[in-house]
C-alpha cells in the first residue's frame, strides 16, 4: 500500500472464525501454558530464596516461598487479560483464539476471568477438567465456556467451518407475523427466480390466519432505497370473498360436521404470476401481465428497481459481474459481507456464502475523488486484487486502487470490476 492510496481507516470489525478448535489442540495450548506458569513460578521462588541465602535469613524463607507465589498471580493475571485478547501464548502457538459467541467478538477481561474461576472450582472436583468432552457438537463448549459465553475457535485453519453455536434469542417474534424486508438489501450472489410467461397463471396462495403474508424472494440485484419505492412488508394480499352457496337438491354438507367452503366454494380462479426484475446487466425488464387480468386475490408488486432510478435520477458509479453471472451496479459507498451491519452513508449488500469463507462485514467499495477504492473490513481470509497476472494483498483498514477490469477474491468468492471511474 503505497501513500497516496492511504486514507482514513475505517471503524475496526472483527470477524468470526467459524472453525472449532479440536480437543489435542486445546490441551496442547494448555500443557503450554502451564509449563510457562511453573517455570514463572520456579524463577521467582529461586530469587527469592536467593535473596533469604544471602542475606542470612534476614530475609525469611516463607515469605520468600510467598513472594514466588505472588509473583505467580500477577502472571494468571496476565495470562486472562491475553486469554481475553488475542489468546494466550500457548493459544497463540497453536492458532488458537476465544471468542465471544454472542457478539463474535473477542472474550475480554471480565468473561475471560470468570471462565478461568469457573474452571478452576470444576477441576477442583476432577468432574470439570472432562467438562467439554460432555459437549457433542464439534465445538466441545465446557462448563467454564458455556458459563463466559465463550468458544475455542481455530484461526489457523485447521478442520472444516462448522456453524457457530446457536445463541438463544433475546426477542422472538409472534408466529403468523410479516417478515420485514429491509429496503436496500439484496443478495448479489442469489440466482434470479424464473420468469413465468404472462399467460401461463399459477395457483393461487392459501389465505394466512391472521390476515397477514410474509414478503419471500428477493430480487439478485440491490434495491436501492428510494422514496417512492413501496414497502414489501406493507402488502397484504387479499383472500378472495366465499361466493354464496349455490342452490341444489343434494345435501352438500351437514351443518356443525363438514365445512361449507369445501363443498360450495367453486374452484378458485387462477391468479397472475408476480413479475420478475432482471439483474441490472439485463437489456429489458419482464414485461408484467396486462391490466385486466390483474385479480385482487394476489397484489402485483411494482419494481421498486426503475421507480427509484426514475425518482432520483442516480447514475451508477461502477458496474460489478459475480462469479455467477450476476451484473451488480453500484451507486455509492457499499459495504459487502456474509451479513454486513447497517451504516449511516453506506449502503449494504449482503452475499450469499455456503462454505462461510465471507466475514459478516467483509469489505467495502466507495468512489473518493472520482477514483474507486476497495477496503479491508478486517476480515478473516482479506481481499487480494487480482490485475491481469498481478496479485496484491489489501491491507486491513487501509483503502487500496481499483481499476477496470481488476478481480476482486475474497474467501471462496469473486467479482470483476467492469467499470469503474
Amino acid at each position: 500500500m503505497t501513500g497516496t492510496d492511504a486514507a482514513q481507516r475505517p471503524t475496526d470489525y472483527r470477524a468470526p472464525a467459524w472453525r472449532p478448535a479440536a480437543v489435542g489442540r486445546r490441551v496442547g495450548a494448555y500443557l503450554i501454558d502451564s509449563a510457562i506458569a511453573l517455570l514463572v513460578l520456579l524463577i521467582a521462588v529461586g530469587i527469592f530464596a536467593g535473596i533469604s541465602f544471602a542475606t542470612g535469613g534476614g530475609f525469611p524463607l516463607p515469605v520468600a516461598a510467598l513472594g514466588g507465589y505472588v509473583v505467580l498471580g500477577a502472571w494468571l493475571l496476565v495470562y486472562t487479560l491475553m486469554q481475553g485478547g488475542n489468546g494466550s501464548l500457548g493459544m497463540r502457538a497453536l492458532g488458537l483464539r476465544l471468542a465471544h459467541v454472542a457478539d463474535d467478538g473477542p472474550l475480554g477481561f471480565g468473561r475471560a476471568l470468570g471462565r478461568n474461576l469457573v474452571w478452576g472450582l470444576g477441576s477442583s472436583i476432577v468432574v470439570g477438567v472432562f467438562s467439554p468432552l460432555f459437549d457433542g457438537s464439534p465445538w466441545h463448549r465446557g462448563w467454564h465456556d458455556k458459563a463466559s459465553g465463550a468458544v475455542m475457535t481455530d484461526v489457523a485453519g485447521h478442520g472444516p467451518v462448522v456453524a457457530a453455536p446457536v445463541v438463544p434469542a433475546a426477542v422472538t417474534a409472534a408466529p403468523g407475523a410479516p417478515q420485514a424486508v429491509q429496503p436496500g438489501v439484496a443478495l448479489p450472489g442469489a440466482a434470479a427466480p424464473s420468469a413465468t410467461p404472462s399467460g401461463a397463471p399459477l395457483p393461487p396462495p392459501p389465505p394466512a390466519p391472521t390476515g397477514a403474508a410474509s414478503v419471500s424472494g428477493l430480487p439478485a440485484a440491490p434495491i436501492l432505497p428510494g422514496a417512492d419505492a413501496p414497502e414489501l412488508a406493507d402488502v397484504v394480499p387479499v383472500p378472495p370473498a366465499r361466493p354464496a352457496p349455490q342452490a341444489s337438491g343434494l345435501i352438500s354438507f351437514v351443518p356443525g360436521v363438514s365445512d361449507p367452503e369445501t363443498f360450495d366454494a367453486p374452484p378458485p380462479a387462477a391468479a397472475p404470476g408476480i413479475p420478475v426484475v432482471d439483474a441490472p446487466s439485463s437489456s429489458a425488464a419482464a414485461a408484467p401481465p396486462p391490466a385486466d387480468a390483474r385479480g385482487a386475490a394476489q397484489p402485483v408488486l411494482d419494481d421498486p428497481l426503475d421507480q427509484t432510478r426514475i425518482s432520483t435520477g442516480e447514475r451508477p458509479v461502477a458496474r460489478l459481474t459475480w462469479d455467477d453471472g450476476t451484473s451488480q451496479a453500484l451507486y455509492g459507498r457499499t459495504v459487502f459481507g456474509r451479513n454486513p451491519a447497517p451504516e449511516t452513508g453506506a449502503m449494504v449488500s449482503p452475499v450469499r456464502d455456503e462454505t462461510l469463507s465471507l466475514s459478516k462485514t467483509h469489505f467495502e467499495l466507495a468512489v473518493i475523488d472520482g477514483v474507486l477504492w476497495v477496503t479491508d473490513r478486517h476480515s478473516t481470509n482479506g481481499v487480494v486484487i487480482r490485475r491481469g497476472t498481478q496479485r496484491q494483498q489489501a491491507v486491513a483498514g487501509e483503502p487500496a486502487r481499483v481499476r477496470m477490469g481488476d478481480v476482486l477474491e475474497f474467501g471462496d468468492r469473486h467479482v470483476v470490476v467492469e467499470v469503474a471511474p
